[in-house]
This record gives C-alpha cells, structure tokens and sequence, in this order.
C-alpha cells in the first residue's frame, strides 16, 4: 500500500488501491489533501511507486511540515541494486524530502559508496553488486551532508523502514533503520522548507538532479519528534 500520510491529530493517506487517477495518488482518508503526483514515468506497481532513477519522481504541493518545528518522518523503502551499478561513486538519491527555494531543506537519503564482489547463493556464481549509506538531514549547496549517517551498509533489493527524526527541542536529528537508532543523534540547523515535497528526487543548483532507482512503499510524517526505538515501533509499526 502506498501511503502519504501527515499525521497530527488528523491523517492524510494516499492508497493507490482506491485513489489513483492517471498520475495522481490522491488522499483518500482526511482532508489534509496531500496527493502525489506521479511524473516522469513513475507508476504504481503491486502497491508501491516504482521508479527508474532516471526521471520517474512523484510530488506534493509543500511544505508538508515545518522544518523549524520538530517532527518525524518514515518511509519504506526497496533499493534497485540493478540500476544502481549503473551509477558512479558518489553519486546520490533522494527517497524523500522538502526543498527549499535554492535546494534541500531536509530529506532521507542514499549514497552510493562502492561495489564489491559477492556469491550468488543461488547460481554460486561471483556478482557484483553496489555499497552505499544512509543519509538523514540536508544535503548543502557544496555537496557534502548535514547529517546522521548509517552505521551498517545500506540493503539492496530488499525493503528497508527508514524513519528520521528531527528533535528542534534539542537541535538535532536521528535516523532509525527498522525501529534500531542507527548512530549517534546529531546537531542540525533547522531550514525552512520551500515549494515540494519529492519522492524519488531532489532540487539542487536550480533543478530536479538525485533521481533514485528504488520502489516506495510508503511516506508518513508527523508534527513532532519521537523519542525512542519503542515509541518508533509503535507508531510506525509496519
């Protein structure tokens, strides 16, 4: 099930099984009216976006939340090891996240870091396949990251929770993988977020750059910051 969904007192979901028109995933819940538009090829497939890292993306009219304020966000996540190998090192997708009017306020990320050389379990044959880290925070107008970066290397072609949260509280930001902190919480600068929010992609020098080739199952947010692995797992709670 692919959801959008702003969480507050209200709920706002997109669930293409009900609220898919053309290339848009539209709320079909609350009356908070966060649909996705689907661009650039992207479609729904058994329930979740699928996208080419290419020029497939999806957005919603934004800001979705305020980035100066606290709140957490989550998203579901399948990585297309495939096209990856395709990619250089370095290079970098966004799954989800706000702009700015110049570039990124806040997002999660993927950032490929490099191949190695594994066993096929299943052919016993020697394969490639692409190394990489996630990212939650900004990425800066030089290329480097304000962020929390994952500890343990990031999964390929298999579906991975990401939650982020953003604490204004205390100044900082923290990254769950499943319901595990992954790294220690670190100090953030809030910036106020500007015009979409993306799945999928990310503004940078004056346009749409960071397409990720990955299937999405879900993006939810909320006002607020959890507090704790358990307080993740119970709100998030696949």
């Amino acid at each position: 099930m692919v959801t959008l969904t702003h969480q507050t007192s209200r709920t706002s979901r997109c669930n293409p099984t009900r609220g898919v028109d053309g290339t848009t995933v539209k709320d079909t819940v609350s009356s908070y009216g966060k649909s996705l538009t689907l661009a650039g090829g992207a479609a729904v497939t058994d329930e979740e976006i699928v996208l080419d890292g290419v020029d497939d993306a999806a957005t919603a009219a934004g800001p979705v939340v305020d980035g100066s304020g606290s709140f957490t966000v989550t998203t579901g996540v399948s990585l297309d090891g495939t096209k990856l190998l395709t990619k250089g090192i370095g290079y970098l997708g966004q799954v989800a996240g706000q702009r700015t009017a110049d570039g990124s306020a806040w997002g999660l990320w993927f950032e490929l870091t490099g191949r190695k050389t594994v066993m096929d379990e299943e052919t016993m044959e020697e394969i490639t396949v692409p190394e990489g880290k996630w990212h939650f925070g900004r990425l800066e107008s030089d290329g480097t990251f304000s962020s929390v970066t994952s500890e343990e290397t990031a999964s390929v072609d298999s579906a991975v929770r990401l939650t982020g949260v953003h604490d204004s509280v205390g100044g900082t930001i923290s990254l769950y993988i499943g319901y595990s902190q992954n790294g220690d919480a670190k100090a953030y600068t809030a910036q106020i977020g500007s015009g979409e929010f993306a799945v999928g992609k990310a503004y940078a020098s004056g346009g749409w750059k960071h397409f990720l080739p990955a299937r999405i199952s879900d993006v939810r947010l909320w006002a607020g910051a959890m507090a704790s692995p358990e307080q993740v797992e119970t709100a998030v709670g696949d």
